[in-house]
């Protein structure tokens, strides 16, 4: 993280507070992470004016007046923080700084100084994260050279989109095809494992065996798991451990982060039906027994895939019989 519904539910949340503001200036605190267009420096964005965000994938593209943009990539520890004048503040992208950090501190690479009296702080323990500034004329040729695959909340994201992205990675295992960018844009590591568990779909499933009904599901899963993320701003997972914030609606995570806790939709349950909105009874392991060892519920389990920690629920989400997990 941050993922596509961190960084979108961040965007919606900065549009009202920064388009139609004025730059006073860009403080550069990490030269390292700073990427000018050749002519261009972090003077010219002063006194411009904030005309749209918008986002591609996981990048955040800020129109300036004067036909100038920057690229924001929070990457995997990113944050963005607006803090008003009266010190209210917005924070979106990884969960540090801790909200109540004094701003800035030795994570800051970027600030953005408005004439308001208010800031944009970019912050990155990481520093991982970039910003490049380019001529408004150069940022379709930026956007196109990732080579992002369709956007999952998008109007024309549809099944059969999904289908021929896929088609294209069907010897992939089904979770690293959705962690390809070129496949999907910005989906991620925790939607992907959530999306799968709500298709009932395992995470080594390889892409090219989904049956038409699969990759409906997947589909109605993928678009219902984002429904529910993007408006909050994401989930919150600290030290990979998925966090509770019932208050904030943060709280949605039913697998990724729950190593070792029993899966929700078996406990109590018989099976049949699913979380995605979908009435399709051809669910993979929905007639599956809802039951682990002893009797006692299924618990979630964490393997790795692709490099990256996948939580799965070894009995509604049947493991092909070639991988080996379970």
């Amino acid at each position: 993280m941050p993922e596509l519904p961190e960084v979108e539910g961040l965007r919606r949340r900065l549009v009202p507070r920064l388009v139609g503001a004025r730059i006073e200036r860009l403080e550069v605190r990490d030269a390292k992470l700073w990427h000018p267009a050749e002519g261009l420096s972090e003077a010219a964005v002063a006194g411009r004016t904030v005309l749209a965000i918008d986002r591609y994938a996981k990048l955040l593209v800020f129109s300036l007046s004067g036909d100038l943009a920057f690229a924001l990539h929070l990457k995997i520890a990113g944050q963005g923080v607006y803090q008003s004048v009266t010190g209210e503040r917005l924070i979106g992208g990884h969960p540090y700084p801790l909200p109540g950090a004094v701003l800035p501190d030795p994570s800051t690479r970027f600030i953005l100084w408005l004439g308001s009296g208010a800031a944009f702080f970019v912050n990155d323990q990481r520093r991982f994260s970039w910003l490049r500034l380019m001529p408004a004329a150069q940022v379709s040729e930026f956007v196109a050279s990732h080579r992002y695959g369709p956007d999952p909340l998008a109007p024309d994201f549809t099944p059969d989109v999904l289908v021929s992205r896929l088609r294209a990675r069907k010897g992939r295992p089904i979770k690293a095809a959705l962690l390809d960018q070129t496949c999907l844009a910005g989906l991620g590591n925790i939607y992907a494992d959530e999306s799968l568990h709500a298709a009932r779909l395992h995470p080594m499933l390889r892409a090219g065996d989904l049956t038409p009904a699969d990759v409906r599901r997947l589909h109605a899963a993928i678009k219902h798991v984002l429904d529910i993320a993007v408006p909050v701003g994401g989930a919150i997972v600290k030290n990979g451990r998925a966090v509770a914030d019932v208050e904030s609606g943060r709280d949605f995570l039913r697998v990724h982060g729950r190593a070792g806790q029993p899966c929700p939709d078996c406990v109590g349950r018989a099976g049949g039906g699913s979380r995605d909105g979908s009435s399709d009874g051809s669910s993979r392991g929905a007639t599956a027994q809802r039951s682990g060892a002893a009797g006692e519920a299924p618990r979630i389990v964490r393997a790795f895939l692709a490099g990256r920690g996948t939580y799965f629920c070894p009995v509604c989400q049947p493991a092909p019989p070639e991988c080996g997990l379970g």
